[in-house]
């Protein structure tokens, strides 16, 4: 998932403790919270308006050091006594840290979570997270360059193969407008493109179980295969191929600025790119097409791949009762209030609750939404250790700059795999 998840600071609270919960009856339970994400307002915002409406329980925003995971920084915690009552992480963490989480299977959000969203925190019987929010990712395109680079009646969804597609950024070139942006960020290579080599697997658990085992043939994987060919196509027609690894720190700012300029048609990022998109440019709309493959036959061809970002873990090994309660609290009110559903509308993502009728404005996340309505949509694999990333996504930068041939790259990504058996 995407690393800009972390926040900015490490704080003063993070090492000072936890709190010791209710001193008097008058007094509120203290609770410190993680949230993460780009948009620290929004996360302030959810906390003020929660706090001003519960009488029994405050809760403080906790922030951490850039340049870790969010997993890392909670062990460093962890290790201390100090971590947070109620926390944000991906799947893959949470199933790390379940000794030391709550069951939250109780919590009233749960009969509206949307399918498939708790699959991943469940073990044996006990849910280990309440999600909030879905993202999705794909081939994001602008409607205003499609209208003005190929014509009124041009219609992205005619787009259903990679020869389709190639042909698309053929005519693109001929006017002068690049076919596509590669974002060079190793989780977004990592992390989600790579990603859906895994995603598209027959049996996707099977298949890391292989890598793992030092069995696989990655090589001759036809999945891997035909992901690296839409892959070279991609780089083919990049603004940025003349120098790929260009901007790699720049948190997607000047690749959304080449969509607003028209200079580029469709840019590989996902859903939560939407902010940065409206800081740009507040009329036009966007969309997404899926990842194009050689064939339509293939698994996911046609298809969004869909995500939960993160789930509100309760930690039980820092945290008093009162405050495992107070953060339930905190976690309901993320979810069941209308401030906190509109949270999740604010901040660009689809909702992970069926209840959640708030109006999607932004083009984007409708576009999104209206692929995860129509059943279009798959699950991004989320069982990977907490450096793949930057593993797997650093190899595919070496694969984008022409670093390391295809060959080279199969093999150090089966090493990578095979280390973690």
């Amino acid at each position: 998932m995407k690393k800009g998840f972390l926040g900015v600071m490490l704080t003063a609270a993070m090492v000072s403790g936890v709190f010791a919960g209710v001193a008097s009856a008058e007094e509120k339970t203290q609770i410190r919270v993680y949230i993460g994400g780009d948009n620290a307002d929004l996360n302030q915002q959810l906390v003020n308006d929660f706090n001003a409406q519960s009488e029994d329980v405050e809760a403080e925003i906790v922030t951490l050091t850039e340049g870790q995971s969010g997993y890392q920084m909670l062990t460093v915690m962890y290790n201390s006594n100090s971590a947070p009552n109620v926390f944000f992480l991906e799947s893959g963490d949470i199933l790390a840290l379940q000794d030391k989480l709550a069951d939250v299977s109780d919590l009233e959000c749960m009969q509206y979570a949307a399918e498939g969203t708790l699959d991943d925190v469940t073990v044996d019987g006990r849910i280990l997270g309440a999600p909030v929010k879905m993202q999705a990712y794909g081939m994001i395109y602008s409607k205003a360059v499609a209208a003005n680079a190929l014509g009124e009646d041009f219609d992205p969804a005619s787009i259903k193969t990679l020869e389709d597609f190639t042909a698309v950024c053929d005519t693109l070139e001929e006017t002068g407008v690049a076919g596509t942006i590669i974002s060079p960020f190793n989780w977004s290579l990592g992390n989600h493109y790579f990603n859906m080599v895994y995603s598209g697997q027959d049996d996707p658990d099977t298949f890391v179980a292989s890598l793992k085992e030092g069995t696989a043939d990655l090589a001759n994987n036809a999945v891997f295969n035909s992901y690296m060919d839409t892959f070279d196509v991609m780089m083919k027609y990049n603004y940025y191929k003349e120098n790929p690894l260009e901007d790699a720190a720049d948190e997607a700012v000047k690749q959304a600025q080449r969509l607003f300029t028209e200079e580029a048609m469709f840019w590989f990022q996902g859903s939560w790119e939407s902010s940065v998109i409206r800081q740009l440019d507040t009329e036009s709309e966007y969309g997404f097409i899926p990842v194009p493959l050689a064939s339509e036959e293939e698994n996911n061809s046609g298809r969004i791949c869909t995500l939960v970002p993160g789930y509100f873990c309760v930690d039980t090994a820092c945290s008093t009762e009162e405050q495992q309660a107070a953060a339930r609290e905190f976690i309901t009110f993320a979810t069941m209030s209308d401030a906190g559903q509109q949270y999740v509308i604010d901040d660009g993502n689809i909702p992970a609750y069926t209840n959640n009728d708030k109006e999607i404005s932004e083009s984007l996340v409708l576009s999104a939404f209206d692929y995860a309505s129509e059943g279009a949509t798959f699950p991004m694999y989320t069982k990977y250790p907490s450096d793949h990333y930057e593993a797997v996504g650093n190899l595919m930068q070496q694969y984008l700059a022409g670093e390391i041939d295809r060959a080279g790259l199969a093999e150090k990504i089966e090493a990578y795999w095979n280390g973690q058996a």
